[in-house]
């Protein structure tokens, strides 16, 4: 029998190895492993709710509230009533984050070129299309038959 590694098992570490980076790049922003969820919440500031932000994100309620608080706690995010839907609260960034988010950004972009360097912007078309393949593949054995 031959020992195959899962595909997840490649993603993660390279996965944790960008976390590590980014987290020391950005340390002194204290936003802990949610920057892009921040960078989300600046990108849409005021227009997403947070049963919103979990469905782009794939996360459920309970681990959105989490985030939100935490992000809250740290004086990044408030929620607002909407005004059109009391029971819905409008996730909305404080200068503080608007400060932050575009260093975030700016990390992100400078990773991203450092992980890619050598490789071909044609290559990355592939490669972002296997992803996506792979994940319609593995979403189909998600849904009940």
């Amino acid at each position: 029998m031959k020992l195959i590694e899962p595909i997840s098992r490649k993603l993660i570490r390279l996965g944790k190895l960008y976390q590590s980076v980014l987290a020391r790049h950005t340390a002194h922003l204290d936003v802990n492993q949610y920057h892009y969820i921040l960078s989300l919440i600046c990108y849409h500031d005021g227009q997403l709710s947070q049963k919103a932000l979990a469905e782009i994100l794939g996360k459920d309620k309970s681990a959105m509230v989490n985030i939100i608080n935490l992000l809250s706690a740290k004086g990044f995010v408030y929620r607002e009533n909407n005004p059109n839907d009391r029971r819905e609260q409008i996730l909305k960034v404080t200068e503080k984050a608007k400060q932050a988010v575009p260093h975030i950004v700016e990390t992100f972009k400078n990773m991203n070129a450092d992980i890619t360097q050598g490789i071909s912007a044609a290559d990355m078309q592939i490669f972002e299309s296997v992803l996506l393949r792979m994940h319609n593949n593995i979403s189909k054995e998600q849904q009940p038959d």
